[in-house]
């Protein structure tokens, strides 16, 4: 066995729990170079590499996963490839629909979006919309506790909504009303088509910046918010939402918005603040009664931060 292959193992067997259970996860988390993941969705994989990679080794290591794959009896129909800006959290604005396509390294092309199962839940994904597949693969462990932990009946607010995840999430575990909100009418719409194959009809959406939406409502309007921002957000009112600024800000309307006893799910992939700083924002205003890991396919990254928060009493 070469160091290679033997690379190409190790990273299989870690991944081997999600197997039976997911058609979508992280494959390789820099295991096989810095500056390289690989992610595999419902029989293809997409590799990822930023500037310090070098581009013509990227053929060769998918076939060799492929191969690894294979003998684990994990279906590979295709490789792709995709270059990714290190500074990309700083974008202003999303790309046109189909300008970042990933180049095809085997096998034939996926459709322009297709269903992936996690768990018991499904979502629609695609290549061709952008550096964003349509769902977060690092996060999906507090999609599932988030269904533990809500009690059936409650009501949730998801405020930067992208494509419902968590909405679909909190409707599966028995939410009496949930509203979404997004800016974006993309998103929105991809929502939709996840609810529809989760055969969720109960999710209301409201399209609005969510700190304007979340101020606009009334005190104790609802059991669980959950608050899952972008690093970086230009807002239409020109103003740029920051992970620590932004939350800070949002607090007191977190604690009017909640009813006595309410639950916060604060979440944040940005690496430029530490689990500890992250979760002292909320000192002051919540207990934190449980941190939510990254998935165990991240391979021990600690970057995401997801807490689950109940609202401190007067």
């Amino acid at each position: 066995m070469t160091p290679l292959t033997s690379a190409i193992a190790a990273m299989i067997a870690l991944r081997r729990p999600f197997f039976e259970a997911c058609t979508a996860f992280r494959l390789c988390h820099h295991e096989l170079g810095q500056g390289l993941t690989i992610d595999y969705y419902g029989g293809y994989l997409l590799l990822i590499h930023y500037a310090d990679f070098p581009e013509q080794k990227l053929a060769g290591l998918a076939l060799a996963v492929a191969e690894g794959l294979a003998d684990a009896a994990v279906p590979v129909k295709a490789a792709l490839a995709r270059f990714r800006p290190d500074n990309l959290s700083h974008a202003t604005a999303e790309p046109e629909a189909g300008s970042l396509r990933p180049t095809l390294l085997f096998g034939s092309a996926p459709p322009a979006r297709f269903a992936i199962r996690e768990y018991d839940l499904q979502f629609a994904v695609s290549f061709e919309e952008g550096h964003s597949t349509g769902l977060f693969l690092d996060i999906k462990q507090a999609r599932q506790e988030l269904k533990q932990l809500l009690t059936p009946g409650a009501e949730v607010l998801n405020l930067f909504s992208y494509t419902g995840g968590f909405s679909i999430a909190a409707a599966r575990a028995g939410a009496g009303r949930v509203i979404e909100v997004d800016t974006s009418v993309k998103w929105l719409q991809w929502a939709r088509e996840n609810q529809a194959l989760n055969q969720v009809s109960m999710v209301r959406q409201r399209r609005e910046e969510a700190v304007r939406f979340l101020r606009k409502q009334k005190d104790g309007s609802f059991d669980v918010i959950i608050c899952d921002p972008p690093t970086y957000a230009t807002q239409k009112s020109g103003n740029r939402f920051t992970v620590a600024k932004g939350f800070a800000g949002m607090m007191p309307e977190f604690r009017r918005v909640l009813r006595r006893g309410g639950h916060l799910l604060a979440c944040t992939n940005y690496r430029g603040i530490s689990p500890p700083k992250f979760f002292s924002l909320f000192a002051a205003a919540f207990t934190l009664q449980r941190e939510i890991g990254i998935s165990a396919d991240f391979a021990g990254d600690d970057y995401l931060k997801v807490g689950w928060f109940q609202v401190k009493r007067d």
